[in-house]
């Protein structure tokens, strides 16, 4: 992906040229654009005719959820929205299957959305929860990449993705509690719930969803944003994630991964303050 900074209107036309395409359906239909802009923000919104209701929505929930997105850092680059009208469609796109529980998907330059005309009477505070979730995945591929190279020498781990996304889109509730997490865990001797198998994202989407929200929440609570911060420009500098991670927060990931399950995700921060008479 060739990057195209975020600048002026005038850039809009030169990042769409570059951007993967990912057809929104296989019928003949014109494909609708709509733009989306403030500062340090560039979105395009693709639609096909029957998705034109949804637009205005969604360019409300982009516009809403942007300042959210800057607790990591800013975009380097616009983001296209591509709605695609069906779940059948979408994992067509994304070439997953057997999926159901999957609304979008995302890279660093679009995500992929399925409409919510076709979620089933969804209301307008849970589509601004998808849209947060999956730019932040956008924000953090586009913050990871190196100045001097095409890709970053590998991604983060699936529970610092995924968590960083469901935490920064506040979707604690959604998850799986650390006690329900324990019980989970007890069930499934030998599962890596922070490290999955493709099989297991599939099956157990839960539990994987709830541990990588934990083990984020934990994340920013031992060691807070700036030094997740730190381990994203550790890697956008070249260092592979382990090495990013060490050097950002002061401790081996493998530890940290290892204590954050043992302890049921409730490690404690050292205690600071100072003393007196």
């Amino acid at each position: 992906m060739r990057r195209s900074r975020i600048a002026a209107p005038a850039a809009l036309l030169a990042l769409l040229a570059c951007a993967r395409v990912a057809p929104l359906t296989t019928r003949s239909e014109r494909t609708l654009a709509a733009e989306v802009q403030a500062p340090g923000l560039l979105f395009e919104v693709l639609y096909t005719k029957q998705d034109e209701g949804e637009v205005a929505r969604i360019q409300r929930g982009l516009l809403a959820i942007g300042p959210r997105l800057s607790r990591w850092g800013n975009f380097r680059s616009g983001v296209y929205i591509r709605i695609y009208p069906d779940h059948e469609s979408l994992e067509e796109a994304v070439d997953r299957r057997g999926y159901p529980w999957l609304r979008a998907w995302a890279f660093g330059d679009q995500v992929l959305l399925q409409s919510p005309r076709s979620w089933g009477a969804a209301n307008d505070g849970e589509v601004d929860e998808l849209l947060l979730h999956e730019l932040t995945h956008s924000l953090m591929y586009q913050l990871i990449q190196p100045e001097s190279s095409r890709w970053p020498p590998e991604e983060p781990p699936l529970w610092f993705r995924e968590g960083m996304a469901s935490v920064t889109a506040d979707q604690g509730h959604r998850r799986l509690s650390p006690e329900e997490l324990a019980h989970w865990l007890a069930a499934h001797p030998g599962a890596d719930v922070l490290n999955p198998s493709a099989e297991l994202y599939r099956t157990e989407k839960d539990a994987v969803y709830g541990a990588a929200h934990r083990a984020f929440d934990l994340l920013v609570r031992l060691h807070g944003d700036e030094k997740v911060r730190a381990v994203l420009h550790g890697m956008s500098a070249g260092a592979n994630f382990a090495d990013a991670f060490r050097a950002g927060t002061g401790e081996s990931l493998g530890e940290f991964e290892e204590q954050a399950v043992r302890s049921g995700f409730a490690l404690s921060a050292a205690p600071h303050g100072a003393g007196g008479p």
